[in-house]
């Protein structure tokens, strides 16, 4: 949820905002613990070689990182899913979701940049706005004709999860 959001993103800028703090896997847990999903947390986290050697500014931005890289996937994969669809709705919903996931990638690219420069307070505009497009997406399923689940509903759970970290 957003509310989950704001409060990762709150506990990550008060740790970069008391100096810097090398990442330890005691410092991966703590934040992980305050996540929705402390398993999936541990895993994108604390499995990435980056996070070994970083800070709590680095860990951000790691999660970013991961972010991107799944929201790159997602997009390369939507075009194939729209050509094997034959049902109109679907097709018109899954291009509301390119739409949306182009817009999420410049939200998480701009996250990136802005927690790189300490703008910590940018960063979680962009995440919360990112978080509203990957809704909006999942939502679109819901709405406006049968409900249906979404073909990449478990892609949208997953960017939900890295913008909570």
């Amino acid at each position: 949820s957003l509310c989950s959001v704001a409060t990762i993103l709150v506990a990550i800028a008060y740790f970069c905002f008391s100096g810097v703090v090398v990442a330890d896997i005691a410092l991966i847990k703590s934040i992980c613990k305050q996540s929705q999903d402390y398993d999936f947390c541990m895993t994108s986290l604390g499995t990435d070689p980056r996070s070994e050697t970083t800070d709590v500014r680095g860990l951000a931005m790691v999660s970013a990182s991961l972010a991107v890289i799944q929201i790159q996937d997602t997009l390369g994969r939507i075009p194939d899913i729209i050509k094997q669809t034959t049902d109109p709705v679907a097709v018109r919903r899954l291009g509301v979701c390119e739409n949306d996931y182009d817009g999420l990638l410049g939200n998480f690219q701009n996250a990136f940049r802005a927690t790189s420069n300490n703008a910590f307070q940018d960063t979680v505009k962009f995440v919360r706005d990112g978080a509203k497009q990957v809704a909006d997406c999942h939502d679109i399923f819901r709405k406006d004709g049968p409900i249906a689940t979404s073909p990449i509903e478990g892609d949208d759970v997953k960017v939900f999860k890295l913008a909570e970290l």
